[in-house]
């Protein structure tokens, strides 16, 4: 096995995929169930592009550089702050009438960023291992599921499109491609290679919290109806 595909086998393996609240919503979803997931996801998304741009100030290498600003770029929307991917998951939430002005963040889902962040403060080779293999590449398996969840509810109560899952979906596949691509390039060393699996395995383990959060949440929720 080489170097990329033992970072995509400690992804594919992780146990974050594995995560008793995204088994259950794969046998079943419900609305709450959806709002609560997107709304969470919300912080992860503004974050997201923030993260790029830390990694891309770590390096002098400017061929990194393009790659991770055309990722940043294509996150953006190309400059069209309508097709920004916060943009459309915004309109997405406001078409499932969801409430912005109660809209708060999880205490796990900030504790997920933080770690994120201080992944990324590792240094570079740390922080391609958390955007490359534990983004990119973890969001295409993990984004497929919700995806998958979400069209089923969506026949049984007339939801409108995904579009946030399939511009998502679509944005993952040429995005883990190319940073598994400078990933190859760029880290060449046993020491470089060392940091990039340690930053992806570290941003896998921060992105555990994101769902113990979603989990607590169920259960505070269960304990008021059923109180």
């Amino acid at each position: 096995m080489n170097f990329i595909e033992t970072i995509k086998h400690d992804v594919e393996k992780h146990p974050v995929l594995q995560s008793t609240w995204l088994k259950q919503r794969n046998l079943s979803m419900s609305f709450e169930d959806l709002l609560l997931w997107l709304s969470q996801e919300y912080f992860v998304s503004i974050g997201f592009v923030d993260w790029f741009l830390l990694v891309a100030a770590k390096t002098e290498d400017q061929k990194a550089k393009i790659v991770l600003v055309e990722n940043i770029w294509e996150e953006l929307g190309e400059g069209k702050i309508a097709e920004t991917h916060v943009s459309i998951l915004t309109d997405f939430l406001n078409q499932l009438n969801f409430d912005f002005l109660s809209h708060k963040m999880l205490p796990e889902t900030k504790t997920y960023l933080e770690k994120m962040k201080s992944v990324i403060d590792l240094g570079f080779f740390y922080g391609l291992g958390a955007l490359g293999p534990a983004n990119e590449y973890l969001l295409k398996l993990e984004y497929s599921q919700i995806s998958d969840a979400y069209q089923k509810l969506k026949l049984k109560l007339g939801l409108p499109e995904g579009k946030f899952f399939q511009v998502n979906l679509d944005a993952d596949e040429g995005h883990s491609k190319r940073m598994f691509d400078l990933i190859a390039e760029t880290a060449i060393t046993d020491e470089s290679k060392k940091q990039v699996i340690e930053g992806n395995l570290l941003a896998l383990d921060a992105r555990l919290d994101f769902y113990l959060g979603l989990s607590k949440f169920d259960e505070s929720r269960l304990k008021k109806v059923g109180s």
